[in-house]
């Protein structure tokens, strides 16, 4: 009897410490995972590379912390990524939460989106699994949960090629996806879906051999090097859409703001065929050459680089989308026939207050420049 007694004690306590104890489940009552726009590879510095944003709701009862998600490729079941806390802090943002989001927890009915870019191995099978790793919290007890899901299958598709969008240079290609208000991550609502026109966006701004942007006062526009160059088209269309109908200030500091209705400023929208729609934002008062319905031809010059709407100073914004809308279309990858890159801004910090980081002054084709390269066009 005393053995029964002391056997089941032991049962007893080891079942209450098992209670207590963090435990890890592969779940599927909590995390919705949904890849919110197919992705499509580019090549950057010669490797193929893919911009995705995997979106994540809770549809639990419990809030969840989201601890780690690992991309897979499912074939050899081998690990191509993985998001730790930190990588995660920093990738994510939370539905209708604004400025500087630190924090990782989603509570019930609360959404995220964790935007992800992966430079894709040699030997890729074409598929793509993410396994989500988080833990949700019910009266201090803790349970760890695995679930997989977001499941991506590539095609093969070919690149979108396009002519160069100016001449000559030199000129930094600015963009980076890590900026939290990059065009990257800035996410538009428009028809009852959620979209990022700027996902591949890039900013020309042009600068002289020493890294400047302007001479003498910078203040005044028209001492940007970059303002008033003829802007090009980057391959054979319909211009489908220009609007030129906004002023210009002649000063930066006088420039006034806009809401992000207004944010292209003065643009111009060109089919290129196959549902690829390319925009030229920000254009000078006046310039704009080309009127909708208008056919156009690679390198015809279609407006002039300018300073309205949305803007910081003068330069060119550059993207290509699926729908002929600035706002509510789905940013698509592109590259440039021909560049040369003459280096880099590795610290953005020194842009414009000095030289870019030099190379030997690579000739490339068929690729989309690296953040913040500095190139040539022909």
């Amino acid at each position: 009897m005393k053995n029964n007694y002391v056997g089941y004690h032991h049962r007893t306590m080891l079942t209450t410490v098992l209670i207590f104890m963090s435990c890890t489940v592969f779940s599927q009552e909590y995390l919705d995972i949904r890849i919110a726009h197919e992705p499509k590879p580019v090549v950057i510095k010669g490797l193929p590379t893919i911009y995705y944003e995997l979106l994540l709701t809770n549809f639990g009862k419990d809030s969840v912390v989201l601890k780690a998600i690992e991309v897979i490729e499912p074939v050899n079941w081998a690990t191509i990524f993985l998001f730790n806390e930190e990588e995660l802090t920093n990738r994510m943002s939370r539905t209708g939460v604004t400025g500087n989001d630190q924090n990782r927890m989603l509570p019930p009915g609360m959404a995220a989106v964790v935007y992800v870019e992966l430079i894709l191995p040699v030997s890729f099978n074409k598929q793509l699994v993410h396994q989500v790793e988080f833990e949700s919290v019910v009266n201090e007890h803790i349970t760890y949960h695995k679930i997989q899901g977001g499941n991506l299958t590539f095609t093969e598709q070919t690149q979108l090629v396009l002519g160069a969008p100016l001449r000559d240079g030199p000129w930094v290609a600015i963009y980076e996806p890590s900026w939290t208000r990059g065009h990257r991550r800035v996410v538009y609502t428009v028809d009852g879906q959620m979209r990022i026109p700027g996902r591949f966006a890039i900013d020309f701004i042009k600068v002289d051999h020493q890294g400047k942007y302007a001479r003498d006062d910078d203040n005044l526009i028209s001492n940007w090097f970059g303002y008033a160059a003829d802007v090009l088209a980057v391959s054979d269309g319909v211009v489908v859409s220009a609007r030129d109908d906004f002023n210009e200030s002649n000063m930066l500091s006088e420039h006034p703001l806009y809401s992000s209705e207004q944010a292209t400023g003065n643009y111009i929208a060109i089919d290129i065929g196959n549902g690829n729609f390319v925009f030229y934002e920000h254009l000078k008062p006046g310039s704009i050459k080309v009127k909708q319905g208008q056919k156009v031809e690679k390198g015809d010059v279609i407006g002039a680089l300018g300073f309205t709407g949305q803007s910081t100073g003068p330069h060119l914004h550059f993207h290509v989308a699926n729908r002929n809308s600035p706002l509510g279309a789905e940013g698509i990858p592109f590259v440039f026939e021909h560049f040369k890159v003459l280096g880099d801004y590795m610290d953005f910090t020194k842009f414009g207050k000095e030289k870019w980081e030099a190379n030997s002054g690579q000739n490339v084709s068929n690729e989309r420049p690296a953040p913040n390269t500095v190139v040539l066009f022909e």
